[in-house]
């Protein structure tokens, strides 16, 4: 790869990290579309590729989050006792689309799917516990799972929400327990695109290089700005990307 490309690369994936950092929303919901609409990759390259990069970088919150006690492990297994088998039948269906305008339209859905979860989400505190929690866990985890496989997007913008009302758990251990769950989902449908070559391996050390000390910087500069403000460019910029996908 020449080093122009590296370059791009690095100046594309820096600023998506420091909004990543900025606001605690998935690198799925960003990269996803960074990788379609701006670097061109194929929309089942930019799933397979994605999750591979979201494993390493979940992984790694994922240990700190696990050193620091911020897991509930029963919220954990419960979710991946659905989300995997959901995630690998997600992945096998990613891969078996051969028309890249399905899985582009596929993707675009999922985004506008989660601007309407960001847009509900402040209303989540002053709603009643969820009923039959388990089983509301299940349906969650499998939908999730499914998405997750298909699209790479969901894991945390759409199991955050559900852990705040269902699980009432604190924030941060809301937060830990959606990305420990995260990281193993991403590993496991990230090695169904890997076993089928869904992955362009030459982005991923670049995409890491330039989002890790982007997501380092957005998460110091997080609590100086107004988060409203953040917010709302955030959905802005998930919803232009899904139009642009579906359109």
């Amino acid at each position: 790869m020449a080093v122009t490309e590296i370059l791009y690369l690095v100046g594309l994936s820096f600023p998506t990290g420091i909004l990543i950092g900025l606001t605690g929303i998935g690198g799925a919901a960003l990269m996803t579309p960074l990788l379609i609409l701006i670097i061109g990759v194929t929309p089942a390259l930019a799933v397979g590729t994605d999750l591979v990069y979201a494993t390493i970088t979940k992984a790694l919150g994922a240990t700190m989050h696990w050193k620091q006690g911020h897991v509930d492990l029963t919220a954990v297994k419960m979710l991946l006792s659905a989300s995997i088998p959901s995630g690998i039948i997600g992945a096998f269906l990613a891969r078996a689309i051969h028309s890249d305008a399905q899985l582009r339209i596929a993707i675009g859905v999922v985004l506008i799917f989660v601007v309407l979860v960001l847009l509900f989400q402040k209303n989540v505190p002053s709603l009643k516990p969820v009923r039959h929690l388990r089983r509301m866990t299940l349906a969650c985890g499998a939908f999730v799972g499914f998405l997750v496989g298909l699209t790479s997007i969901g894991s945390g913008s759409l199991i955050l929400p559900f852990l705040l009302l269902g699980h009432r758990l604190t924030p941060v251990r809301a937060v830990g327990t959606d990305i420990f769950h995260a990281a193993i989902l991403a590993a496991v449908t990230a090695a169904v695109h890997v076993a089928s070559g869904g992955v362009q391996w030459s982005l991923v050390p670049w995409l890491l290089a330039g989002s890790l000390p982007g997501v380092a910087i957005g998460s110091r500069l997080a609590p100086r700005l107004p988060q409203p403000i953040l917010r709302a460019v955030l959905i802005a910029i998930l919803f232009v990307s899904a139009v642009k996908l579906i359109a």
